[in-house]
C-alpha cells in the first residue's frame, strides 16, 4: 500500500520529513525507552488541568508518568522554547544557587527535553536539579512531584509511586500525584489499583489526559477496540472538539495525541489508520521518536523495506536507541537478502545491520541508567539473535522483580522458551497472558512455545492471533511466526 492510499487521520495525514543519520556510537544523550509501544509507557507531554497544591504553581498533568509540571506565569520565562527555558532557568540558579523554585523550573524544562527528546543526559540534569532543591526545601510538593515525573520516566516505579504517594498525603487531591501514582501502579502491575487511582483522578480532572490513560489501561487488559476509541476520543478532546473542558493545546502536545492514536491502531492491526497519524505526528513533531518507529513498522509490514530503512534511519538520527537500531539492522540484513541487489549494495547493508547491531551491544555499556532503562529492549535483542544463554534469563528474571507486569512474565517466558525449558515458559506465557494480555508479541510468544511442546492446534490458534494484528509484531517477530505457522501447516513434528 502506498500513502494515498491511506485513510486520514482524525486531524490531518501530511508526509514526515527526514534527515540523514548519523552513523556513529551512541553519544551521552542517549534516549528513554519510550519505545514501541505504549507498553510498557507512554512517554509525552498533554494537559490535563487542575491545580497543584496549595503553595505550588498552576500544573497541567503530564505524562503518563509525568507528574506535575509547574507553569508559573509571574516566573519570567513567558514559556519561551524548550532550550531558552533552559538557558534561562540555569542562569538563574547559577545568580541565585539557593533559589529552590529556579531550580524547580529548571529540573521541569531539563525533563521536559529528556521526555520529548527521550534524552537521559536531560534526565540526569534534571535529576540533580530537583535534588537541589528538595535538599534546599524537602517538603516542597512540586519538586516531589517533578522527581517522581522524572523517576517514571527513567523507569524507577516504585521510587515514582513512593513520591506521589508521599504528595498525596499534605494534599490527597492532587491529580497531578494522582495521575502519577496510577501510570506508577499500572506499570508495575497492580491494575485494579491503577484502575481506582483513575477513577478517583476522573473526578478531579478529566479530558484528554485522562482518556489516554484509560486506553493504556484498557489495552493492558487487553481491550484494544476500547484503547483505540479512547485515544480516538483523546485526539478529539485535546483538539477542541470534544469533552467541554477540553483545551487547545500546543502543536507539539497535539503531536502526541497522533502518536498515541496511530499506536494503538497499529498494535490492534489497523495499519492504514497507524500511518496516516504517525505521519500527521511527525509532521507536528519532526523529531518524534515512536512516531518515526511506528511509521517504520507500518511500512515494514507493507513490504516496502527502504522507506522502512528510511525512517529508522531518521529515528536513529535523532538517538540511536537499541529499539531503532535493532529494527535497523534487521531490515538491512532482510534488504541484503532481496534479489535483484547488486553484490556491492548486499554487502554495505550487511555492514551497516553489524553497526546497527554493535551499536545495540554497546548501550548496555554506557551506565547504570541506560541499562536500567533500556533493560528489557537488551534482552529482548539478546532473545531474538542468538544470544540467549543462563544470564539473560537472570536479567529477565531480575527485570520483573523491579516491574512485575504482564510484559515483563512474557520476557521470562521467552527467555525460557530460548533456552529450551519449554514447560516452565508455558506456565509463565499463561500467567502472563491471565492479566488479560492480549497483544501481538504476548501471543505470539505463547504460540511459539505452544509449538515447541508439540501442542499444534493451541500454536496455531495463537500464531494466527497474532499475524491477525498485523504490524503488531516487529519485522523479525513476524518472520519467525510465519515460519512456525508454515512448519505446523507442513505437518511436522515441531516448529523450528
Amino acid at each position: 500500500m502506498t500513502a494515498n492510499s491511506r485513510t486520514q487521520p482524525v486531524m490531518t495525514a501530511v508526509r514526515g520529513r527526514r534527515s540523514p543519520r548519523v552513523i556513529g556510537l551512541l553519544a551521552a544523550a542517549l534516549l528513554v525507552a519510550g519505545g514501541s509501544y505504549l507498553g510498557p509507557a507512554i512517554v509525552g507531554r498533554f494537559n490535563g488541568g487542575g491545580d497543584g497544591s496549595t503553595d505550588a504553581p498552576r500544573v497541567v498533568l503530564s505524562g503518563p508518568g509525568a507528574a506535575a509540571t509547574p507553569v508559573d506565569g509571574t516566573s519570567g520565562d513567558g514559556r519561551l522554547p524548550l532550550a531558552e527555558r533552559i538557558a534561562f532557568w540555569s542562569t538563574r540558579v547559577q545568580e541565585q544557587p539557593s533559589d529552590y523554585l529556579s531550580l524547580v523550573q529548571l529540573a521541569v524544562a531539563w525533563s521536559e527535553q529528556g521526555r520529548l527528546r527521550l534524552d537521559l543526559d536531560a534526565l540526569t540534569r534534571a535529576s540533580q536539579a530537583v535534588e537541589r532543591a528538595l535538599a534546599i526545601a524537602p517538603a516542597y510538593p512540586s519538586a516531589i512531584a517533578v522527581r517522581a515525573s522524572i523517576r517514571f520516566t527513567t523507569h524507577d516505579f516504585s521510587g515514582a509511586e513512593a513520591d506521589a504517594r508521599t504528595v498525596l498525603r499534605t494534599t490527597p487531591d492532587d491529580p497531578a500525584a494522582l495521575a502519577v501514582l496510577g501510570d506508577s501502579l499500572l506499570e508495575l502491575g497492580r491494575i485494579d489499583e491503577a484502575s481506582a487511582t483513575y477513577e478517583q483522578l476522573g473526578a478531579l480532572a478529566g479530558g484528554p489526559a485522562l482518556d489516554i490513560r484509560k486506553a493504556r489501561l484498557a489495552f493492558v487488559r487487553g481491550n484494544g477496540a476500547a484503547a483505540l476509541d479512547l485515544a480516538r476520543k483523546a485526539l478529539i478532546s485535546a483538539s477542541g472538539g470534544g469533552a467541554a473542558n477540553a483545551e487547545i493545546i500546543d502543536p507539539a502536545v497535539l503531536g502526541f495525541y497522533h502518536f498515541a492514536l496511530g499506536e494503538y491502531a497499529r498494535l490492534t492491526g489497523t495499519a492504514d489508520l497507524a500511518e496516516a497519524e504517525f505521519r500527521a505526528a511527525i509532521e507536528l513533531r519532526p523529531t518524534d521518536l515512536g512516531a518515526l518507529l511506528g511509521l517504520a513498522r507500518v511500512q515494514a509490514f507493507d513490504g516496502d523495506l527502504d522507506a522502512a530503512i528510511t525512517s529508522l534511519e531518521s529515528a536513529a538520527a535523532i538517538a540511536p536507541t537499541p529499539e531503532a537500531e535493532a529494527m535497523l539492522g534487521d531490515l538491512q540484513l532482510a534488504r541484503a537478502a532481496s534479489a535483484g541487489r547488486s553484490p556491492e549494495a548486499r554487502a554495505a547493508d550487511r555492514l551497516a545491520a553489524e553497526t546497527a547491531y554493535g551499536t545495540v551491544r554497546l548501550t548496555r555499556t554506557l551506565s547504570a541508567l541506560a541499562g536500567a532503562v533500556f533493560d528489557r529492549q537488551l534482552i529482548l535483542f539478546d532473545l531474538d539473535h542468538g544470544a540467549a544463554d543462563d544470564r539473560t534469563l537472570d536479567a529477565a528474571r531480575a527485570a520483573f522483580v523491579v516491574r512485575p507486569d504482564a510484559a515483563g512474565r512474557d520476557l521470562v517466558a521467552w527467555a525460557l522458551h530460548r533456552l529450551g525449558r519449554d514447560e516452565e515458559a508455558a506456565a509463565e506465557s499463561r500467567a502472563a497472558r491471565a492479566t488479560g494480555a492480549a497483544d501481538a508479541r504476548t501471543l505470539f510468544h505463547a504460540g511459539a512455545i505452544a509449538a515447541a511442546l508439540g501442542d499444534r492446534g493451541e500454536a496455531g490458534r495463537l500464531i494466527d492471533a497474532a499475524l491477525a494484528l498485523g504490524p503488531g509484531l516487529d519485522p523479525i517477530e513476524r518472520a519467525e511466526a510465519t515460519r512456525i505457522r508454515a512448519t505446523l501447516d507442513s505437518g511436522s513434528a515441531s516448529a523450528p
